[in-house]
């Protein structure tokens, strides 16, 4: 998956057709869960979520997440 796909991914979870929707996209390996990214409209702010680890990380902005899921799929 490359940067421009992340990317479409999270401006569709902060799509205003959804706004009223709590949305959680979820990235797997195998079928295996690994992390999950979600919109939070009151904070306006994407939160990214490793499963194994339950390490969570907020985002003010598009990019910052992008990078963020980026060297997470990397990995």
């Amino acid at each position: 998956m490359n940067q421009q796909e992340v990317k479409n991914i999270l401006l569709n979870l902060q799509n205003k057709q959804y706004i009223e929707s709590d949305i959680t996209h979820t990235f797997s390996e195998n079928n295996t869960p690994v992390f999950s990214v979600k919109y939070l409209k009151n904070d306006q702010s994407f939160e990214v979520i490793q499963i194994e680890t339950k390490s969570l990380q907020r985002f003010d902005n598009v990019d910052s997440a992008v990078h963020c899921i980026n060297n997470l799929i990397a990995k």
